[in-house]
């Protein structure tokens, strides 16, 4: 509580600007930089197999989106949907909850626990929960999802489950995601958010 409320005194007071955020100015990019962002290959010829898969492997598209848009949306969807409480751990209630209820041995059963489902369900179910945030996030802001076949969106994506990649890979591949949702508009259909 005392962190919100000195984070919002901090934005009442003039002259302090966050350094990102909704209201930042999206970074400018020259042509230069752009074209040098590959143009990832998104044309191929959907399978039955590929079409089942369109839940995870896909990317956007908005018609009329400049590259500085694309790559503001993108990073900022990214930023949200990946989102530090499932990075942080802390599964327990409250702090020191285990060891009020079970003492010692509650904590210890309680970290082994959480170890072992955090191995078993916590990587597929944090991608799960990051292409839904994602989706949510994108077609709020506007843009058309498509299907694209699991090699293809390999090459510009990034899956994450145990921890995050390293900045360089991320952006990159943000870099190239910005490049296909702000360039030419797709030939295929749109699918559901």
């Amino acid at each position: 509580m005392r962190l919100i409320c000195a984070a919002s005194m901090l934005l009442a007071v003039p002259g302090v600007a966050m350094a990102a955020g909704p209201e930042a100015a999206p970074r400018h990019f020259t042509e230069s930089e752009v074209a040098a962002v590959e143009m990832p290959k998104l044309a191929f010829t959907p399978t039955a197999e590929d079409i089942g898969t369109y839940d995870k492997y896909y990317y956007f598209h908005r018609e009329g989106t400049s590259f500085d848009e694309a790559f503001a949306d993108v990073s900022e969807c990214d930023a949200l949907a990946s989102g530090i409480s499932y990075y942080r751990g802390g599964n327990e209630p409250y702090p020191g909850y285990y060891a009020t209820q079970y003492g010692m041995g509650g904590v210890i059963g309680g970290v082994i626990g959480e170890a072992l489902a955090d191995a078993i369900f916590g990587s597929s179910e944090r991608r799960k929960v990051r292409r839904i945030n994602m989706r949510n996030c994108m077609g709020f802001k506007g843009y058309q999802r498509y299907g694209l076949s699991k090699d293809l969106w390999q090459a510009f994506n990034f899956e994450e489950g145990n921890g995050r990649e390293d900045e360089a890979t991320r952006n990159a591949a943000l870099m190239k995601q910005a490049r296909v949702a702000s360039g030419d508009k797709p030939k295929q259909a749109a699918i559901e958010l």
